[in-house]
């Protein structure tokens, strides 16, 4: 199954980035809404895919590997548009996490 625009994807589309702008306009929940590869805070106020820090729909598991899963909303994730472009179809790319102290 290829890739498609339909008008339910568009309106999933526009849905999640509704509800990433209201995850990020509180800050108890901004965390939520900052991009799931970079983890820094997305530009809500710029449309969506228009600016590099603008919101796009990233999707966890690439279309291209599991088409079935474009129009999932539990495979949406929110994304910067550069980081998005920039991960393509691979997986993301980051740290191994916190560094902690020492303990032994």
């Amino acid at each position: 199954m290829p890739r498609t625009n339909s008008r339910r994807m568009q309106a999933l589309r526009t849905a999640f980035f509704k509800e990433g702008r209201r995850l990020d306009a509180d800050q108890a929940t901004r965390d939520q809404a900052a991009c799931w590869i970079c983890q820094q805070r997305i530009d809500y106020d710029a449309l969506p895919g228009t600016t590099e820090d603008s919101h796009e729909l990233d999707h966890v598991i690439p279309v291209s590997r599991r088409p079935d899963l474009q129009e999932d909303p539990t495979n949406f994730t929110h994304a910067h548009r550069r980081c998005n472009g920039h991960r393509g179809a691979s997986a993301p790319v980051g740290d191994l996490g916190d560094v902690v102290d020492d303990w032994w």
